[in-house]
């Protein structure tokens, strides 16, 4: 840690703030609040319909209709991705595929920090502090945005964007039991002293897994968030999340003996923002996330470490300023520092990566009807040069209700630490079977995006249409095998693979009692040979529906229905289609004022193969009782 801080001194004492003057008159036309609005695609506040991106919006009516208690189990609700569990505790969530256990392809922030793990990419869902009740939305980005977020978002982006304190006061319980042995219980808490908000929030929740799987689970966390007002024009948040939890693994043999992975996750987020008035405002954020597993046991006779670390330490600048009439404009850069220890993957010593970034992203109106959106990000790291992401996109708004949007971009892929520094020595079954290294520095992933959509509203804007058609061009795909004279497998990049792809959103909201959601998508995916089959690692039809209504008395009831067609996750075999019908009935009691008591009947169904991420590896029909008590 001695060098992290050292690291964060010499940051901070190098940054400094800059501020440009603007035209206090444009003010009011970018002030969207009567509309839906979206902070996501640009990192500027805009309307669906001027955002140059495909986007789905999971909000909170949508969670809670869902009956999801695991955040990554919410991403079943976006067209095009996939949630495929692998044990219990690993769970790869990606956006068309291509993906492994880790899911690469995918940026992840939190109130806009990248929670993205060091190693292999990905995260540990089970693992990371925060609650799905803490979540406000999630806006996904259905498509690369390396020209905002970096090359981590190489296929698409989620932000998850927790509940201001201000709207979460007053106490909850929550407890659910069911099928697997599945408990999981919760209390929360929000509160205002003077101009400090708060939340805390604590969690246990231990279940059985899969099916034919050693994968039982026993997790407590706990997460918090802190909004302080400092001055009319000042504010800070501070965001705590710290986990601890076990996990049964192996296949009950001497080669790979029955255990419990030990697993410690923390993660914080501060972050103060400053307003010269309500169009030029200047943030700066400072993240730190570290995730732990402690992995020691006997194969063969042998004391074996399968022990791993993943660190790293983010600060960021970003200012957002109106340079000129019709125009906005958002920029900024920042660092990062990422340290990773696998003994097993990697050797003994400490490897790690220094990252620095330049971000810009412009939006002008013109004609009235048009929005033009350039953006580019410049990166460099300890092992490549400097990358460019650029993006261009252009919307035309046929109406008020109509409005088409075409986008080209160029978005790249680091690899991870863990690609980068690939030496398994030792042949170890119980870990890996054969040996494997990066003979040489691994390029960057490239992906080459031309995008057409279209966004409208009907039914007196009740009913919002979204669809996109998209062509991708994939260059230097990373784990490529190829065996040397010795029989050690290199870790290499060189494959080439096109993909064609469609999809639809529909989302119905008439009134307060009625929620519709739909989502499909069709993709097919072309390669020029290569060792691995990327063709396959998609499911060429998804669709999902959600659909929730509210009965008198404060009954409610929704439904939602899940399916993809087969397809084989990178490096495995190949599934068969999946289908789950999940069905919720809620029955709310207003016992007081304010006091509320909720009970929920819970029903998850699969229909036909219930293979998760591999043949055998099953997740059962389930069924779950929940009470949930909340005073304000």
């Amino acid at each position: 840690m001695n060098n992290f801080k050292a690291y964060l001194a010499t940051l901070i004492s190098a940054t400094s703030l800059s501020s440009h003057a603007t035209d206090q008159d444009t003010a009011s036309s970018f002030f969207l609040d009567d509309t839906p609005v979206v902070l996501s695609a640009t990192r500027l506040k805009q309307s669906l319909s001027d955002a140059p991106a495909a986007i789905t919006v999971i909000d909170k009516d949508m969670i809670k209709a869902s009956g999801a208690k695991e955040i990554v189990e919410l991403f079943r609700l976006v067209p095009g991705m996939q949630v495929g569990s692998v044990r219990g505790h690993l769970i790869a969530a990606s956006y068309h595929g291509m993906s492994d256990e880790f899911a690469g392809g995918m940026q992840i922030l939190v109130d806009g920090q990248s929670i993205y793990n060091a190693t292999f990419g990905g995260v540990f869902w089970v693992d990371f502090p925060l609650l799905i009740e803490d979540i406000e939305r999630i806006e996904v980005i259905r498509g690369p945005a390396a020209s905002t977020y970096g090359p981590n978002a190489f296929q698409g982006v989620a932000n998850i964007i927790t509940t201001h304190t201000s709207q979460d006061q007053g106490a909850q319980v929550n407890f659910r039991a069911g099928g697997d042995d599945y408990y999981r219980g919760n209390l929360r808490y929000g509160g205002q002293w003077q101009d400090l908000g708060y939340r805390f929030s604590i969690s246990h929740n231990e279940n059985d897994g899969l099916e034919n799987v050693l994968d039982s689970q026993n997790i407590n966390m706990i997460s918090s968030r802190f909004d302080y007002q400092l001055s009319p024009k000042d504010t800070l948040q501070y965001n705590f999340g710290y986990s601890e939890g076990k996990h049964e693994t192996g296949l009950n043999s001497l080669n790979d003996p029955q255990r419990y992975e030990r697993s410690k996750s923390l993660n914080q987020n501060l972050r103060w923002e400053h307003q010269f008035n309500p169009i030029n405002l200047v943030s700066i954020q400072l993240s730190h996330h570290r995730h732990e597993i402690d992995d020691d046991f006997f194969s063969d006779g042998k004391l074996l470490s399968n022990d791993q670390l993943s660190e790293r330490l983010d600060l960021e600048l970003q200012h957002t300023l109106v340079p000129f009439k019709s125009t906005r404009m958002v920029w900024g850069l920042g660092s990062r520092l990422e340290r990773m220890r696998l003994l097993f993957w990697s050797g003994t010593d400490d490897k790690t990566n220094l990252l620095y970034h330049f971000f810009s992203n412009i939006e002008w109106k013109f004609l009235d009807d048009f929005s033009l959106n350039l953006g580019a990000l410049l990166e460099k790291n300890s092992y490549t040069s400097v990358d460019i992401s650029p993006k261009i996109a252009l919307n035309y708004h046929w109406s008020e209700q109509h409005s088409f949007r075409v986008m080209a971009s160029r978005a790249s892929r680091m690899p991870t630490l863990g690609e980068q520094n690939m030496n398994i020595s030792d042949i170890v079954s119980s870990i890996v079977n054969v040996r494997a290294h990066s003979p040489e520095t691994l390029k960057p992933e490239e992906v080459i995006t031309f995008e057409a959509g279209y966004h409208g509203l009907f039914m007196n804007q009740k009913l919002t249409a979204d669809i996109k058609f998209a062509h991708q061009r994939f260059r230097r795909l990373t784990q490529i095998y190829t065996a040397d004279q010795d029989g050690v497998f290199n870790y290499v990049t060189g494959d080439v693979a096109r993909s064609l792809n469609y999809e639809i959103q529909l989302d119905y909201k008439p009134d307060q009692k009625v929620l519709v959601h739909m989502g499909y998508s069709w993709i097919n995916i072309q390669q020029n040979g290569g060792f691995i089959n990327y063709r396959e690692s998609v499911p060429h039809h998804s669709l999902n529906v959600l659909a929730a209504y509210q009965f008198p008395q404060q009954w409610h009831a929704s439904l939602a229905y899940y399916y993809r067609s087969d397809m084989q996750y990178l490096r495995t075999t190949r599934i068969d289609q999946f289908q789950r019908l999940d069905f919720i009935l809620r029955k709310t009691f207003n016992l007081t004022e304010n006091q509320h008591l909720e009970l929920s009947l819970i029903h998850q169904n699969n229909l036909g193969s219930k293979d998760e991420f591999e043949p055998g590896q099953r997740l059962s029909d389930r069924t779950f009782f929940e009470i949930s008590y909340q005073f304000d």
